[in-house]
């Protein structure tokens, strides 16, 4: 069979100029590696397989030949407008194909998506894929409850990370290769999806082979472990990291808690090669276990030891992402900005990721905020996603959320900022993110900006926000069917509204 295998990384069909450098150099970048698999698993499997991410430039259907027999789509909720209409489009074109859903969004809105796809995959492994072929099933949940054993590695997924990742099949300075040494995480963070993912570490023998393949291969290439949090048999890993030749002085990145980079990890880390980690700081009120902050600290206390931490962490490791979310039941008043810009202006060196808590399906969040219907129930989840907001908040009326989210960005993207994170920046490639990165955000402060104005000026628009109004506002439309380009007219209005369980 002819089978294509679809990764959608964008929801935007018509993206901006402006956000062209954003879109090339990270968003393309960010490519999974389970649709990389399941390319593979295909392949292996004798079919003719066509694989693509849209990353936000060309016409997403372009990527893929017309005579398909199977399409494969992965994507996170804010891509699901898009990808529902793909599908409802090749459906159109050929009646016979067997459209499948799998990704993120797959997974915490099954019944949603089944309204356009045959099959909605929720956990997926080889022998999956091999029974979806086999049965063709036609409006079906499937999953799987087999604990994920191994992956492809990555000499086999080289077909699918040359056109993911590469350069017109070169490897650039900037590019990564994504890779997994385990999968779940410890924490159950009621906003995270993994919140009950049980924590399962993969073969340490596949990611040693893994590693001396792109060390010998592709030298100039960094290595991305997409683990949710990488501390969990850190002495393991590393002792595995640590035998690597690797040529590349920095050329390894990793996400996980705050609590696991100690300064005796630090130093391993740093001797092993590692350019870049990612804690999650969240909230400055909350969820201090993963920081390793005593839960008797205050939030001024908080800050100061996450401060200092991040500061030791400057120290071995050059670059830094700390995730933050803004908008939780716990934040209230003036404080959460407080905090968050004094953050920002302390740690120059470190790229702040600021994010909205959004409702994700079968997260212990949504469903306390579905009980309490603070959930706005007819807004798409295309929106699901900076910088829209998906709920009613405890402490903020819509209007100051805003007005408070907005100080927040605009403190982090201000040019004296982004001088010193320049400024402070050592690698010569990063230096180029951070403008990058900059424009993007800017282009965001100015969809806040007007939400903010509706949220004044328009009377049905603030009801929506504030709970009082079901009718989805014609803002909303008018984004969606932007985002959906010459796809707009295959999701009706009606089309749009989701099915929430």
């Amino acid at each position: 069979m002819k089978i294509g295998v679809l990764d959608l990384l964008c929801e935007d069909v018509q993206g901006s100029l402006a956000e062209m450098p954003h879109d090339y150099f990270v968003v393309k970048q960010y490519a999974g590696i389970m649709s990389q698999a399941v390319s593979v698993w295909c392949r292996n499997l004798g079919h003719h397989v066509f694989y693509a991410t849209y990353y936000g430039r060309r016409n997403p259907l372009s990527l893929l030949p017309n005579d398909l027999d199977v399409v494969f789509f992965s994507c996170f909720s804010r891509g699901s407008g898009l990808a529902y209409a793909l599908a409802k489009r090749l459906k159109l074109q050929k009646p016979e194909i067997l459209t499948v859903l799998g990704g993120p969004h797959a997974k915490q809105f099954p019944s949603d998506a089944l309204r356009f796809f045959d099959v909605v995959v929720k956990e997926c492994d080889e022998t999956l894929v091999k029974e979806i072929l086999r049965d063709f099933p036609r409006k079906e949940i499937v999953t799987t409850t087999r604990r994920l054993k191994e992956l492809p590695c990555i000499e086999e997924r080289l077909p699918e990370i040359r056109i993911a990742s590469f350069w017109k099949s070169r490897p650039l300075p900037f590019v990564f290769i994504p890779i997994l040494s385990s999968t779940g995480c410890p924490y159950a963070c009621d906003f995270c999806v993994d919140w009950n993912s049980p924590y399962n570490p993969l073969s340490l023998e596949r990611v040693e082979q893994d590693l001396l393949f792109v060390a010998k291969h592709f030298p100039k290439v960094r290595i991305n472990f997409y683990d949710p949090n990488f501390g969990i048999k850190f002495d393991e890993i590393m002792a595995v990291i640590e035998k690597i030749p690797h040529p590349g002085k920095r050329w390894f990145l990793t996400e996980g808690s705050l609590s696991s980079l100690t300064e005796d990890r630090l130093k391993r880390l740093e001797k092993a090669g590692c350019l870049c980690v990612i804690p999650g700081i969240e909230s400055w009120s909350a969820y201090s276990k993963k920081a390793g902050i005593k839960g008797t600290a205050s939030a001024g206390e908080k800050l100061d030891e996450v401060v200092d931490h991040f500061n030791l962490i400057h120290r071995y490791i050059p670059i830094i992402q700390a995730n933050l979310l803004f908008g939780l039941d716990m934040d209230e008043g003036d404080a959460p900005v407080l905090l968050n810009n004094e953050f920002i202006t302390r740690t120059p060196y470190v790229s702040h990721s600021l994010n909205i808590p959004a409702p994700f399906g079968g997260t212990p969040l949504f469903e306390r905020y579905l009980k309490d219907k603070r959930i706005l129930t007819s807004l798409p989840f295309t929106f699901y996603c900076k910088p829209y907001l998906a709920t009613t908040l405890k402490n903020y009326s819509p209007q100051e959320f805003y007005e408070k989210l907005i100080a927040i960005f605009t403190h982090m993207t201000s040019l004296s900022m982004l001088a010193r994170s320049v400024r402070t920046t050592e690698t010569p490639v990063f230096k180029f993110y951070h403008p990058i990165r900059n424009l993007s955000l800017r282009l965001m402060i100015r969809s806040m900006r007007q939400i903010l104005v509706l949220l004044k000026t328009d009377w049905h628009f603030r009801a929506f926000h504030e709970g009082e109004s079901n009718v989805l506002p014609e803002y909303y439309h008018q984004k969606y069917e932007a985002l959906l380009g010459p796809y707009k007219g295959l999701i009706s209005r009606e089309e749009r509204i989701p099915v929430i369980p």
